[in-house]
């Protein structure tokens, strides 16, 4: 097969995930909520840190970016494995469709779409960094790499 043949059957086969989880989480149940997806600026999340009230923030850069550098207490999960696996990925995150979540990459384009599989599983509450990593790490905000 041609890698052009490969990313289209690998995107349709994404796309249409995203629409069967949809479909699930429509028929288990309405939804009581509606979905929450902002923007939260990077100096009010580096003050949620600090305070130890920080949502789960969810890194969908590679683990190679992400060993490089990261935000402190991130997850990885990095963007292809929702598009390829978005039922394993869906199983890391926390049970309660409300628990709010931060996802990032380096220039959003990643996080988009780690964020359309997150909120078509039902979660409510996920919100972009607004700036992504590289406005974190140019601000000068902590990062960790343990």
């Amino acid at each position: 097969m041609t890698k052009p043949l490969i990313k289209f059957i690998k995107y349709t086969f994404f796309y249409l995930t995203i629409l069967t989880l949809a479909a699930c989480a429509q028929e288990a149940e309405p939804p009581t909520t509606t979905s929450s997806i902002g923007e939260i600026p990077a100096a009010e999340l580096n003050s949620r840190i600090e305070n130890s009230n920080a949502p789960l923030i969810i890194d969908v850069r590679s683990s190679e970016e992400f060993a490089a550098g990261h935000l402190p207490g991130a997850l990885n999960i990095a963007h292809n494995e929702f598009v390829d696996d978005p039922a394993a990925s869906i199983a890391l995150l926390p049970t309660a469709k409300d628990a709010e979540m931060v996802v990032h990459c380096v220039s959003g384009k990643r996080a988009r779409i780690a964020m359309e599989v997150i909120t078509a599983a039902g979660y409510t509450n996920v919100n972009h960094l607004s700036g992504d990593y590289s406005g974190w790490e140019a601000a000068g905000y902590p990062v960790g790499t343990e």
